[in-house]
């Protein structure tokens, strides 16, 4: 039931599809990008493209690297967040399977069962397990006038940070499109990076060298300006133009493509670094001892609420399981038996109707027997009295045939015996005439080498 519900609500919550070679720059997310013109020099031929959708309308562009298996970076506005709270990171089927069926994207317990290779080309929340790190989205999608609208949940725009990092991350991202938001209004375009470093969780997820953002005011008089904020220090965040920011990214690629890549403006971003710098301060939590004997308490006692809690839960959730366990056997054990008797009392009129027409068979067959036995039996007398009847008919038919015969005997007999007679006549003057031959050549004087012919 629960992963029927699951499936019914996940187009609801997250669609996104990966493009596919032959559709230009990211499709119906190119409007994320001012001009719609992605930037260059930062897509290899192993990236992939993500259109990333959420409630059926297109929320952010993602340029994915399955190599680092992190984003390289998304394009987003304001004000295009989620729409509904998410509750599970989601995973990209296209991505491990470009045969699937699944066009959008699925949560990791669902695609575990229906995508073949998964994880092989993009991370998964269980190689987050135990590392220390937590995935944090790029796109925070927190600048909404209503804070209740939630991250992309998508894996594909994640990247390992420490968890006061990932704080910080969005806060800085939430302050600064707040105060842009005043300046630009409707025309405003953020574009957030990671550059990998060397090392990588599990050997499988890098681990990001430092985040940046980069912000275009599309207004007439376009304008940009940059941001970079170091993993090793989660409270920095320093503000550079757009010349300086492309210098520090690997490649050399440029981020925007219109006229927001020429101008920046220095003051707005002292500005917007003052205001996060002092709204920082005031959240700075007090030190000394007393004060961290306080913390520590509370983080036992938060501790003991939550395992008590996952307890409790636990134990809920196998009673749940044990009693929808029961219910289960005893359905099918019932539907079982309904079946089996259904089949055995179905089963009787055509066992009956089968013994029924096998009987007759037999004795229709027996029939036959007798029949056959009888037939015989009386045939037997009656060719012999046939037999006989037939006899001095066959006998008397035949004396012209014997006769003829018989005279075709006696003249072949006698026309044998002329035939002998002319043979040794023939045979007798061949042989007369033959001497009288050579007594006249002798008689005459001839030699034996006189020519016969």
């Amino acid at each position: 039931m629960k992963r029927a519900l699951l499936l019914l609500a996940l187009p609801l919550l997250a669609r996104a599809r990966v493009l596919q070679e032959g559709e230009e720059g990211f499709a119906e997310c190119a409007r994320f990008f001012p001009g719609e013109q992605p930037p260059e020099g930062f897509a290899e031929a192993f990236h992939a493209q993500i259109c990333q959708r959420r409630g059926g309308e297109p929320r952010f562009a993602t340029l994915y690297s399955p190599r680092d298996k992190i984003p390289v970076y998304s394009a987003f506005r304001p004000g295009d967040a989620a729409g509904t709270e998410a509750w599970t990171w989601l995973v990209e089927p296209q991505l491990d399977d470009p045969d699937s069926n699944f066009g959008e994207a699925l949560s990791e317990e669902d695609a575990a069962n229906s995508v073949d290779g998964l994880g092989t080309q993009q991370a998964l929340i269980e190689d987050y397990a135990s590392s220390g790190y937590q995935p944090q989205p790029l796109n925070p999608s927190c600048m909404d006038n209503d804070n209740s609208q939630t991250a992309a949940f998508a894996l594909t725009d994640t990247v390992p940070v420490t968890q006061g990092f990932a704080e910080g991350w969005s806060e800085d991202v939430e302050l600064i499109g707040e105060r842009l938001a005043q300046l630009c209004g409707d025309d405003l375009y953020f574009i957030a990076g990671a550059v990998p470093s060397d090392f990588k969780i599990k050997d499988k997820i890098s681990v990001p060298e430092f985040l940046w953002l980069a912000a275009c005011c599309n207004t007439p008089e376009a304008w940009s300006m940059g941001f970079v904020k170091q993993m090793a220090d989660r409270s920095s965040l320093e503000s550079v133009t757009m010349e300086e920011l492309q210098q520090r990214l690997p490649g050399g690629g440029q981020v925007f493509m219109s006229s927001c890549n020429e101008d920046s403006r220095t003051a707005e971003q002292k500005g917007i670094l003052q205001t996060i710098n002092q709204q920082k301060s005031t959240q700075t939590m007090p030190t000394g001892p007393f004060f961290r004997t306080v913390q520590f308490i509370a983080c036992i006692l938060f501790g003991i609420v939550k395992s008590v809690f996952y307890v409790l839960w636990f134990i809920l959730e196998q009673l749940y399981n044990l009693v929808s366990g029961r219910l289960c056997c005893l359905w099918n054990g019932v539907t079982t038996y309904t079946g089996a008797v259904s089949a055995v009392l179905f089963s009787i009129p055509y066992d009956t109707l089968r013994v029924i027409g096998n009987v007759l068979c037999g004795f229709v067959k027996i029939l036959d027997n007798v029949l056959t036995a009888v037939g015989a039996i009386v045939s037997v007398p009656v060719h012999f009295l046939l037999d006989i009847a037939s006899f001095p008919v066959d006998t008397i038919c035949a004396v012209p045939t014997v006769g003829k015969d018989i005279a075709s005997g006696i003249c072949g007999s006698f026309s044998l015996i002329i035939s002998a007679v002319v043979g040794f006549v023939d045979c007798s003057f061949c042989v007369v005439s033959y001497g009288l031959k050579k007594f006249i050549q002798r008689s005459l004087g001839q030699t034996e080498s006189y020519d016969d012919s």
